[in-house]
């Protein structure tokens, strides 16, 4: 049986000749249902949404206007079309239905062909607004769907020259996640997370790094602890870093909130809050939080990490060194606010370990 898939119209209305006359009118275009109150509307709407609502507006008990206030106040329903039906006596109160959300009116008595017409018109432009939203939804995802990829290439781009970094990259980009959805959680005042920051700084995560791109391997991949000259040009991959963000937005010819936050990221993950980090020696708040909370997840994985020069401490151990340098290294309200979801960063650890250099078995020193 094929199925019936005419637009919808509602018509309400507490005359039952004018139901009835609009029913002859829409039923060969229109898939027609008939509300005799305000009420009766209402009722209908909990079962089925009608793509146009044509609504009288004197009723007794529920006039028009207070169906269409009620309908227009749900998310659901605010978006369906009102046509207004109306007597000549009503005209001095179209304005009144226009400011209320309704799209038309038709006047009383009921004309076939303006009834037809106005129908007609606003389904058609109702159609073409759903279908725009859903070329607007349909491109939103691709363009975040690119968005992604060119991160992860971006982020590749600095495995590929390290292969310890792969690893370091996904663990830190799970930490980060971990502590960002803890911050939405607790929702404490100076660490509030909007939707669009907390999606942002869990994104740029895995480009905390990219500056390293620039850095020699002999310093990069060296086998052995760094000299202090190799250590100040591994310094300088925050600032090449934020320069690479920064010719992204020339060439884009302006900024975004991600772009920002990456580079806020990029630039200060490496400062510390009494003042002593680099590049910038910047202190306390005037560390971007995102930063702050890179710089717990850069040093929690660092210390959990085994590297030709040393070997990796315990979660136990690690997580004693970041809460004895809070207050010098790290923000101290950042570190008790993640405190519950510290046991979640040893999971991480053990689950996405290093292919060359393996994690430390955490478990064999409980």
């Amino acid at each position: 049986m094929k199925q019936d898939c005419r637009p919808i119209i509602l018509c309400v209305d507490d005359e039952p000749t004018n139901l009835r006359l609009l029913m002859e009118i829409l039923k060969d275009d229109y898939h027609v249902y008939l509300a005799p109150s305000g009420e009766r509307a209402l009722t209908f709407l909990q079962s089925k949404t009608p793509d146009l609502i044509l609504l009288d507006v004197e009723m007794p008990q529920m006039n028009g206007y207070e169906v269409i206030r009620i309908i227009k106040s749900e998310p659901k329903f605010r978006d369906i079309p009102i046509i207004f039906l109306t007597g000549l006596d009503g005209r001095d109160k179209e304005q009144i239905a226009f400011e209320l959300g309704a799209v038309d009116y038709i006047l009383k008595p009921i004309s076939a062909g303006v009834v037809k017409a106005r129908a007609g018109l606003h389904i058609e432009l109702e159609t073409y607004r759903r279908n725009l939203e859903e070329q607007v939804v349909r491109r939103t995802n691709q363009l975040m769907h690119t968005q992604d990829c060119v991160l992860e290439m971006l982020a590749n781009m600095t495995s590929y020259r390290d292969q310890e970094t792969g690893g370091h990259i996904k663990r830190t980009g799970y930490y980060t996640e971990v502590i960002v959805d803890e911050l939405l959680r607790v929702s404490r005042p100076g660490y509030m997370l909007g939707s669009e920051y907390a999606t942002s700084i869990k994104k740029s995560a895995k480009l905390h790094d990219i500056g390293k791109v620039s850095i020699a391997d002999s310093i990069l991949l060296k086998p052995a602890r760094l000299t202090p000259e190799e250590f100040e040009v591994i310094k300088m991959h925050t600032v090449i870093g934020a320069q690479i963000v920064d010719n992204a937005i020339d060439d884009l010819g302006e900024t975004s909130a991600f772009l920002e936050v990456a580079r806020e990221i990029i630039i200060a993950h490496h400062e510390k809050w009494d003042g002593t980090g680099y590049p910038h020696k910047l202190a306390g708040v005037q560390i971007p939080l995102s930063a702050r909370i890179m710089a717990v997840v850069d040093v929690y994985d660092a210390l959990i990490s085994r590297r030709p020069y040393k070997e990796p401490y315990s979660h136990k151990d690690s997580l004693a060194i970041i809460r004895n340098d809070t207050g010098t290294h790290f923000d101290p309200s950042l570190i008790a606010l993640c405190e519950p979801v510290f046991p979640r960063f040893e999971e991480i650890a053990l689950e996405h370990q290093d292919e060359v250099y393996d994690l430390f078995s955490i478990q064999s020193l409980d």
